[in-house]
């Protein structure tokens, strides 16, 4: 072998050696556009081996490459992004040149997808880091960062204009340098970094503005505090708006007081006193029900105050200047009712008047039929009634022709109409007519937050009525929240009325005027029944006893003034007796104690 040829060959290795172990894929074309060289990074980036790519034509293997561009020119194309298969690549092409002749083409290409994916990360941090500048600089609060160290590193324009304190003034420099020029009177930031957590300061500023700052710590992986974001408020601008609100709270309260200064003038007018919430809310539906025609039937004991929601009803509604009828189907015989409900024609019975008579419907045209215990109207009668309800018409009594009338019916009753309806003495299609909005009125015993006010109300009454003043003693009024009122509000006027008479010439009804059988329901209601278990002296069970009642009425009543009224004894007493009994229990667990 001559010396040529070894070094000729030994070249041939040296550059095969080379090419293999090159980090960019190459690719070399001859004068006919076939691949002659296909080295192994070029193998894993096109996805093919070198004995399959060599020897074909290199737009078979490589489909958008260059190089047979680069063949029939003969100019280079440099730095171009390529994408091969999933992978983006940035090739150059050069012709390979030999006696001033093109016979070949290289190409080499680098994977540029690692540097693709991170250009793409660093494009995304960048638009977050714009987005995230706008919007620190679109809030109205201030914004102040630092580092972890208390360096200040931005402010946004919310602050300056807050503060009067430019961002060039501050940033760069430390907060502890800030405080001792004087921008601060103190640095949130520095309390922060020192108890690592959220604070909050009013801080004064050299502006002169004071202002309230919360420190926010943003904490790493390990723990330690990275950056400290603090918020800034103006309070001069939270004071303006405080002080606006305060006044329009004390407006609002004075408006709702002067409205329910009127609304219980109104319902003072009507004998209407509610002070619990469900008289309260029973009030607000009757005074919406008058704005509609629509029945309503108002249903509950006998004595609740019945009659008196219907009138409200009627005061409330369009019709309050037409007259409001009353009509007891109860109080009314029988045989009477029709004629008196619908009137009747001339001769229609022995004993009418030739003129005929109008009914009690006909007089209330205009306005509101209250027909009080409907379900006292016979059978008979609640036909014409429903025809009343439907086609607001009536027929009197030996007569042929309607009468058209306008009138709002309310009904009510203490029965249970759903009842009457199985039974079938009530009918069902003017039950569900009546029963449009039923609005049930809760027994006195169940609204005891109402029997103070009522109890006070018509004392005031007989007051202004006989040109007296007298008061209640607060036991008697005690004794009324206590008391059961089986005759709901009507049995309480009455009681007003009684102990206002019985009192004679004093000015206080004290519960010396109050009926027995008052004081002994009130009493009797925190009875206990007493157990023997064993023969004890009969000192000791007494006095056992009377330790178990001065315990059990403080559990219930809370003072001894309403203990001692419940189990009759003076006042002095039950602190006297209370006194004797604690200590007994104090010295016992100390006697325990000490065997211990």
């Amino acid at each position: 072998m001559g010396e040529d040829t070894f070094f000729l060959q030994y070249g041939v290795e040296q550059l095969k050696t080379i090419l293999e172990a090159a980090h960019n894929g190459i690719v070399v074309i001859d004068a006919s556009g076939k691949i002659v060289i296909f080295n192994t990074k070029a193998e894993e980036i096109i996805g093919l081996k070198a004995a399959e790519a060599i020897g074909r034509p290199v737009d078979e293997v490589m489909p958008q490459t260059g190089l047979l561009h680069v063949l029939r020119t003969g100019e280079p194309q440099l730095a171009r992004k390529t994408l091969i298969g999933s992978t983006y690549v940035l090739s150059n092409r050069t012709p390979v040149i030999r006696d001033g002749k093109v016979v070949g083409a290289i190409g080499v290409f680098q994977d540029i997808s690692e540097v693709e994916a991170l250009f793409k990360e660093l494009t995304a941090v960048k638009e977050c880091n714009r987005e995230m500048d706008t919007i620190i600089e679109s809030l109205a609060d201030g914004i102040y960062i630092t580092d972890g160290a208390g360096v200040t590193l931005r402010v946004n324009s919310a602050y300056e204009k807050i503060t009067g304190v430019r961002r060039e003034e501050v940033i760069g420099r430390h907060m502890d340098e800030l405080v001792k020029l004087g921008y601060f009177s103190e640095s949130v930031t520095i309390l922060v970094l020192q108890k690592k957590q959220r604070m909050t300061i009013m801080q004064e500023l050299k502006t002169g503005k004071t202002v309230m700052v919360t420190g926010i710590p943003v904490v790493g992986e390990n723990g330690e505090i990275l950056r400290v974001v603090t918020c800034v408020r103006d309070m001069t601008e939270l004071n303006r708006l405080q002080k606006e609100l305060d006044e329009a709270k004390t407006l609002n309260d004075r408006y709702y007081s002067e409205l329910e200064e009127l609304r219980l003038r109104r319902l003072t007018s009507m004998n209407l006193v509610s002070k619990s919430k469900e008289m309260r809310n029973i009030v607000e539906l009757a005074i919406r029900l008058g704005e509609v025609d629509t029945t309503v039937l108002v249903l509950g004991e006998s004595g609740v105050g019945k009659e008196v929601i219907a009138h409200l009803i009627h005061k409330s509604s369009k019709k309050k200047d037409g007259p409001f009828v009353t009509i007891n189907c109860g109080a009314i015989p029988e045989n009477l009712m029709e004629s008196e409900l619908f009137g009747y024609e001339s001769g229609a019975f022995t004993g009418a008047k030739k003129e005929g008579k109008p009914g009690l419907f006909e007089s209330a045209n205009g306005g509101t039929v209250f027909l009080d215990e409907i379900g006292d109207l016979p059978s008979n009668l609640q036909v014409k009634l429903l025809r009343v309800l439907q086609g607001g018409e009536i027929v009197r009594v030996g007569g042929t022709k309607s009468i058209p009338i306008d009138v709002r019916v309310i009904a009510a009753t203490n029965k249970s109409l759903e009842d009457m309806v199985k039974q079938g003495t009530f009918r069902e299609d003017l039950y569900y007519r009546l029963n449009v909005v039923p609005i049930l009125i809760p027994p006195l015993r169940k609204r005891k937050e109402d029997i103070p006010a009522l109890a006070i109300h018509f004392l005031k009454k007989f007051n202004e009525k006989y040109k007296v003043n007298k008061w209640f003693a607060p036991e008697v009024i005690e004794y009324f929240t206590a008391f059961a009122w089986p005759g709901n509000v009507r049995e309480l006027e009455n009681m007003v009325e009684r102990l206002f008479i019985v009192s004679g010439n004093s000015n206080v009804i004290s519960p010396d005027y109050l009926p027995g059988y008052v004081r002994e329901q009130v009493r009797g209601e925190n009875g206990i029944t007493v157990t023997i278990s064993e023969i004890v002296p009969l000192k000791e069970a007494i006095e056992d006893l009377e330790r178990q009642l001065i315990f059990a009425a403080m559990a219930r009543y809370k003072t001894t003034r309403k203990a001692a009224l419940a189990l009759g004894i003076d006042q002095s007493n039950v602190v006297r007796k209370l006194q004797k009994y604690v200590d007994a229990e104090t010295h016992q667990k100390d006697v325990t104690s000490h065997q211990n």
